[in-house]
């Protein structure tokens, strides 16, 4: 996997080389670059696999780097000292990130998770739509992104009526009914809707709890508006209980 070091500061760009040396021998590092116009370069020359991306960079930052691409042909995780909301926004668009400064054994699972998920490209729009997230504090446009084999989708949080996991994927269940599937774990989108009103009722749901219509407590059961019956947990009665009726 040839991979591509952007960032501005000297020892970010050591420490992340020297953690990949020793813990991602998979992982063949082409280039390091301190500024965007110096990795725009390199990756027209090196055609990586990988690029390790810092986001917050004088002049061009990283979502600007990425902008002046014609296609983005390569895996992306950013490298990033942001606050916890904006990570939200990061995660929510089915990129990956590492938070600095850079743990070793986060740095190899997210290596390892490049290895297994199926290959999903990104574009354009969804460079856009992250950033839109990034800028959004309020939230109101505020969309989910989630890439699929047949490409990416900008969801608002409104659409989505549940989310199924199963194995390392989750399923969307929106309305309209319509479906879709992201080779993300359930764990994943939680950490992103939970301050969209969505509550983990079950290990295998995620609930948008506007479309709770009735929760029976004979057999624990969510009722949504669509007359979906879903299985609440034992250990998760006493949530949906306080979610639905102690607002």
């Amino acid at each position: 996997m040839k991979a591509i070091i952007v960032d501005d500061e000297k020892h970010c760009r050591e420490s992340l080389e020297t953690l990949l040396q020793q813990n991602c021998p998979e992982v063949s590092l082409v280039a390091t670059c301190h500024d965007g116009p110096d990795a725009l370069a390199a990756i027209a020359a090196h055609k990586p696999d990988l690029v390790l991306l810092d986001i917050e960079m004088p002049r061009m930052n990283g979502f600007d780097l990425l902008r002046q691409l014609d296609k983005i042909d390569f895996e992306i995780i950013f490298t990033t000292a942001y606050d916890q909301y904006a990570i939200r926004a990061i995660k929510c668009s089915a990129l990956d990130y590492l938070l600095k400064p850079i743990d070793a054994e986060e740095l190899k699972t997210a290596i390892d998770k490049l290895k297994t998920r199926p290959q999903v490209r990104i574009g354009q729009e969804q460079i856009q739509q992250v950033v839109d997230n990034l800028s959004n504090t309020q939230q109101p446009d505020f969309r989910l992104i989630i890439a699929t084999v047949d490409g990416s989708f900008f969801l608002l949080p409104e659409e989505i009526m549940y989310c199924a996991g199963k194995d390392n994927y989750t399923h969307f269940h929106l309305t309209k009914n319509r479906k879709l599937v992201s080779a993300k774990t359930l764990k994943e989108y939680e950490e992103v809707l939970q301050g969209q009103g969505f509550l983990r009722i079950h290990k295998s749901y995620l609930v948008n709890l506007r479309y709770a219509v009735k929760y029976a407590k004979a057999n624990s059961t969510l009722i949504l508006e669509d007359y979906t019956a879903l299985e609440v947990s034992r250990r998760k009665k006493d949530a949906v209980v306080n979610a639905l009726f102690n607002k």
